[in-house]
């Protein structure tokens, strides 16, 4: 399967997304902020681990973040396939993302703090949900992790990846946030 299984870089431009990096790379200054989207090919395999949320028996995290299309489209996270590490995904859930995001941005960087309050920070974590999955929340796969699974993040309090599985529509994303003091 996975030498037929097909992933590439979906481009958006959507704002609600645009303002939760920025507003993350204000507050993770000694680190930052990075998000992409990527379409999966339709696979029968695939789609049954996926369906039945069964993501971990097939290796998904780590076959997935070691991609061409993942390596090549974010150059940032400095992604060594042969030594990528861990990444630790737990499940998420969608229906609390918003609030996680929300969570991250209140609670600022190592230096850096938001400049709005906590509703402003729900706000923009909302419409970060609305904008990639509107209220199709059933639909939606969330997995976070907090592992330095790769050298662009700084292995301490700020390390934070969320990575959504969009079942409908063969789609995952992947935003990822890091500071250090």
């Amino acid at each position: 399967m996975w030498g037929e299984l097909e992933i590439a870089r979906e481009f958006l431009q959507l704002p609600a997304v645009d303002d939760v990096l920025h507003s993350l790379r204000n507050t993770h200054t000694n680190g930052g902020a990075e998000f992409a989207q990527f379409r999966i090919s339709d696979h029968p395999t695939f789609h049954w681990f996926g369906s039945r949320n069964r993501l971990w028996e097939m290796q998904f995290f780590e076959r997935f973040l070691s991609s061409d299309a993942v390596v090549s489209s974010l150059p940032e996270l400095q992604i060594d396939p042969a030594n990528l590490s861990d990444p630790g995904f737990q499940w998420g859930n969608s229906l609390t993302l918003d609030g996680e995001i929300a969570w991250l941005l209140a609670s600022g960087g190592a230096y850096g703090r938001f400049s709005g309050t906590a509703r402003e920070a729900k706000n923009l974590g909302a419409h970060f949900c609305d904008a990639l999955f509107g209220d199709r929340f059933i639909e939606i796969q969330v997995h976070s992790s907090h592992e330095p699974w790769s050298p662009w993040f700084h292995g301490i309090a700020w390390d934070s990846t969320w990575l959504g599985l969009d079942k409908r529509l063969s789609k995952v994303w992947m935003l990822c946030a890091t500071d250090t003091d």
